[in-house]
């Protein structure tokens, strides 16, 4: 059996990894839409990406940095010695799209071709923290004879 403690951090983890669901659905859905920017579009999957991994440290029961940003959770997680995918420090190119719709003038025009890799980026996050979730959910099911 799963303890409290553990079981509110696997509860927040799933609440979070439904919002990182929803940016990454939201950002996909309006692509190619009239009216609706790429700055945008991007800022929802820079969402998506930081939300999973949001997921990802409350269901590891680690503490969140004071600050949000992919690459300053990069770093809390290898200075707590989680390891991450060496594919997953491109994320960080995410970070760019953080303060996009605040502060658009003082940022370089985002592209369709900028897009298609901030989905691939998020989409990459959002599956390696799923399946973490599941194979760890089978072991857990596997320890409780189920």
């Amino acid at each position: 059996m799963i303890g409290d403690g553990k079981m509110e951090g696997v509860k927040a983890a799933r609440k979070w990894m439904e919002m990182a669901k929803s940016a990454l659905l939201k950002a996909k859905a309006a692509a190619g839409k009239e009216g609706v920017f790429y700055e945008d579009l991007c800022f929802d999957l820079y969402q998506a990406a930081e939300r999973a991994l949001i997921a990802y440290l409350f269901y590891l029961q680690q503490g969140l940095p004071p600050v949000r940003g992919l690459e300053v959770m990069l770093t809390h997680m290898s200075l707590r010695g989680i390891a991450v995918p060496e594919w997953m420090r491109d994320i960080v190119k995410l970070d760019r799209y953080a303060s996009v719709p605040k502060w658009p003038w003082f940022q370089m025009p985002v592209s369709k071709t900028d897009y298609w890799e901030a989905l691939d980026l998020a989409e990459r996050v959002l599956e390696w923290v799923q399946q973490v979730f599941e194979s760890e959910e089978m072991v857990q099911k596997f320890h409780n004879g189920r």
